[in-house]
């Protein structure tokens, strides 16, 4: 019969009293936000500890939020020609729908990496891609926006 003791003993990872379990290792996931350039964002070991490539990853990461924003309005059934063959028009709507959906998931992943700057990158990057392409501010004439 199963103590609870035993249950408990079975699923604590941080006791190395025994030669089977693993000893509990420091890693550089957070469960939490943080604030600092010591991080790692969608690639083992990038950008490390070095303060340049962090600002390189936020600018990336920010370019990132910014391009799925204007993939979502190029898109729109609007952008498209209105003479298009109708096969022609699923097919590009469907491949940048596609190609938004990675660059959103990336997106996605290096925002787990729970490092603040990464997150406000993400957030100031679809904010400035939707208020550029499809805020009402930038509006075309005759153009379907959102917002």
């Amino acid at each position: 019969m199963l103590s609870s003791k035993n249950v408990v003993a079975a699923w604590n990872t941080t006791n190395t009293t025994t030669q089977t379990q693993t000893p509990h290792r420091p890693s550089l996931l957070h469960p939490t936000f943080y604030w600092g350039y010591n991080c790692q964002v969608l690639f083992s070991g990038w950008p490390g500890s070095d303060r340049g490539m962090y600002a390189l990853a936020l600018i990336f990461v920010f370019f990132l939020a910014f391009f799925a924003e204007w993939l979502t309005r190029c898109s729109d059934a609007d952008s498209i020609k209105p003479g298009a063959n109708k096969l022609a028009k699923v097919a590009f709507r469907t491949a940048m729908f596609a190609v938004k959906s990675g660059f959103s998931y990336l997106v996605i992943l290096a925002v787990v990496s729970f490092n603040g700057g990464v997150f406000l990158a993400a957030i100031f990057g679809h904010a400035l891609g939707f208020a550029v392409f499809r805020g009402r501010a930038f509006r075309n004439v005759g153009r379907r926006v959102d917002g």
